[in-house]
Parts: C-alpha cells; structure tokens; sequence
C-alpha cells in the first residue's frame, strides 16, 4: 500500500489560480509512484469565492480537501493546514506551496525521490546556481537574500541558500517534533521560524533549485508588517539554542 503525500495550499483570493494550480498539482499524481497524493486548500474567508471554487472541484477530485478560517497571516493558515492535514490526511510527507503559480508543480516528483533517499526536509531554492527568478524585482530579491543571511546568522543555520523559500517537501515524523504552536510568527516570517525548528528536530536537509517566475492572478500578500515581523523574529531565533546541522 502506498505512503501518502499532502500539499497544504494556503489561500487568500486566489480564485483565478486555484482553478488552474489544482489540476496541475494531480496532474503529477501519476509522476509519484511510491506515495498516494493529497491537496489541503487552507482558505482565509476569501471573498473572491475561492473556497466555493474549491468545494466544486472536490467532486473531481476526490483527494483535494479545505480548511476554512478566519484571516490572520500566512503562518497561521499553515499552522492550520499542517494540523488538518496530520489529523485527516496522515501524510508521511508534507508539502508547503504557494497557490499564485510561482512554484512548479512539475517538481514535486523529485521532492519525493529526494525524500524517499533519505531527506527529510527539500527546499526549493531560488538562489542555487541553477535558481532563477526571472521578472522579479531587484529590491524584493535583495531583500530575500539579505533575509536568508539573516536567518542563517540569527538562527545558527548551516550554508543554505534560501531561508525563506515557501516551496518546501517535510517528512511528517520530523514535522511532529515542532511545536508549531510554540512559534511565535503570524505572517511571512513562520517559515524562517520553521526552517529553525526543523533543522534543531533533526532534519537532514537539501536544497534543489527552482524557477521562481511571476505570479499570473493576484497580487502579493507580503506587506510591511510582514517584514517587521521578520525583523523582530530574528532576535527569537538568536536565543534559542544552537542548531546542530545534520550531515
């Protein structure tokens, strides 16, 4: 019997994408040999109808499930989705994934490979010499950069090359080990958070490159009270104990 994969998905207005990043995302079901692929939606209260687009496509696809709640940040839905998914779904492993279509899903085959040989936590990594994120404004990438070395310094993270990378394959066992609740980040800055807390569990890690292009509906959620959250975080994370890289 095969082992269950699960994309958790969050969404805020998104209905020009969903309709199209869905199918494409089970499209790949047939590339994943050795797990049973699943697709939890974790919708904010979209006004834009995105949670209704979803139910109607639930009767297509009978692996695709929603999570509904109040809006309070991207690290809250995912807070949200991870949780539904370990209590419904029974991944072993997990996927976080932006729904705009920056992130391909056409790789999530060789996230499995990777953490089928012994990964338990694969980045998608904008910034590996074969990464790429063409059309993307130089100060939003200056930005990202300047933010993963931050984390890396505050953290005490070996020499990764994206700490803010929101396209992510996590084994579940390791997932189960962090107090997801326990970090502090509504916003953007959970997934720095979270990289700190996975590599203190025990993850062995590994970076794959990917292209990053522009989103095709929608707008960017990142506001400034993201990155001042950010900001903030980092004094956090410098006074947990030290990560222990897994080699």
């Amino acid at each position: 019997m095969n082992k269950t994969a699960c994309v958790v998905l969050p969404t805020y207005n998104e209905s020009g994408n969903i309709k199209v990043v869905i199918p494409l995302i089970f499209g790949e079901a047939e590339n994943i040999s050795t797990h049973e692929l699943h697709v939890v939606v974790v919708d904010d209260n979209s006004p834009d109808g995105t949670a209704e687009l979803v139910r109607q496509m639930m009767t297509t696809f009978p692996n695709l499930h929603l999570s509904s709640g109040e809006k309070k940040g991207l690290g809250e839905a995912y807070k949200r989705g991870i949780a539904f998914a370990l209590e419904n779904v029974r991944p072993d492993i997990v996927f976080e994934m932006d729904a705009d279509l920056q992130h391909d899903p056409a790789l999530l085959p060789l996230f499995v490979v990777l953490a089928n040989h012994g990964f338990s936590l694969v980045i998608g990594s904008r910034f590996l010499p074969s990464g790429s994120t063409p059309n993307f404004p130089w100060y939003r990438k200056l930005i990202s950069l300047v933010g993963t070395r931050l984390v890396r310094i505050f953290g005490r993270l070996p020499a990764l090359t994206d700490c803010t990378s929101g396209f992510r394959c996590i084994k579940a066992d390791v997932l189960a080990k962090c107090n997801l609740e326990g970090l502090a980040s509504r916003g953007y800055a959970f997934q720095s958070s979270l990289l700190c807390e996975l590599v203190r569990s025990g993850a062995r890690v590994v970076e794959i490159p990917i292209l990053f292009d522009e989103r095709k509906w929608g707008s960017s959620k990142l506001s400034l009270s993201d990155q001042m959250e950010f900001l903030s975080n980092l004094f956090k994370m410098r006074f947990r104990k030290p990560v222990n890289p897994v080699r």
